[in-house]
């Protein structure tokens, strides 16, 4: 071996030791790799709900696969996220197989950027009966609020979606709009946050509160409103993707393995007439 080639050779040894070195130190000073236990918390009430997954618990108990569908506009499609493996769905998915290795998980990202529930109710058979999931999780609210839409409509569509999903056999979970300045700015935002949470107390629908867990991120000092809202200041970054995805998956598990509340018996009533003798 001659002298040159040697030395080529000790160079990209050392070039390659040195990207080694970068990537694992990168680990540590990424905030998306960092401890989530920590960078991701949110207080446990937040994560409850009277509201069970029975067909995903069943899947669970049987270790069978898990399929999700995520539905939504921009917030789900990744807008703001470096790439779809940052984005919520992407996350979410990797967090349950991550909690769940026995089970299969597959998670369909059916986010379309501006839409609004009239549109999703719109393709609801293509994009959600059609997949057969075995869960939904339905991020709306945002543009209709954004846009001064009809809340009676806006309400009317999503009873219409929890009913379809229903007859189809299919868990939902409801995710409300994010925590960001132009949320902030809409004047009738509280009446979406109340209306989504009637809702889904109405139809036995667990609600995912991500407007108040992005507030928790941010007056916990978890994260700053740069590390957690985009320039546009409406689109999460990667950091609060990641932490959006890691929270429904915790969410999930917690409702689709809590023990079922027993469910007392009616009161039986006999009439003097029918007593038997």
């Amino acid at each position: 071996m001659d002298g040159a080639t040697q030395d080529h050779r000790s160079r990209a040894t050392v070039a390659a030791v040195a990207l080694a070195i970068a990537a694992v130190l990168s680990l540590f000073s990424n905030p998306v790799h960092a401890d989530d236990s920590k960078s991701c918390a949110v207080p446990a009430n937040l994560l409850r709900s009277p509201y069970p997954l029975p067909h995903v618990a069943a899947r669970l108990a049987l270790g069978e696969p898990v399929k999700v569908v995520a539905l939504g506009s921009s917030s789900t499609e990744g807008v703001g996220a470096s790439s779809t493996a940052a984005s919520y769905p992407s996350q979410f998915q990797a967090e349950l197989q991550r909690l769940w290795p026995r089970n299969r998980i597959t998670v369909v990202n059916k986010g379309v950027s501006g839409e609004q529930s009239q549109q999703m109710v719109g393709r609801f058979e293509r994009d959600v009966i059609a997949e057969k999931p075995d869960l939904l999780i339905w991020q709306t609210g945002t543009n209709s609020a954004l846009h001064d839409g009809d809340i009676e409509r806006f309400v009317a569509e999503v009873d219409w979606g929890l009913d379809r999903a229903r007859e189809a056999g299919i868990d939902v979970l409801l995710m409300t709009p994010q925590f960001s300045p132009r949320f902030e700015k809409v004047r009738n935002k509280t009446t979406y946050l109340h209306n989504l949470a009637t809702i889904g107390a109405v139809n036995g629908t667990p609600v995912l509160r991500r407007y108040e867990m992005m507030k928790h991120w941010l007056d916990s000092g978890q994260m700053t409103p740069e590390e957690m809202i985009n320039s546009d200041g409406l689109h999460l970054t990667d950091r609060s993707y990641h932490c959006l995805g890691v929270a429904a998956a915790r969410m999930v598990v917690a409702l689709a393995t809590a023990p079922a509340k027993p469910i007392p018996a009616p009161a039986l009533t006999v009439s003097v007439t029918a007593r038997p003798r």
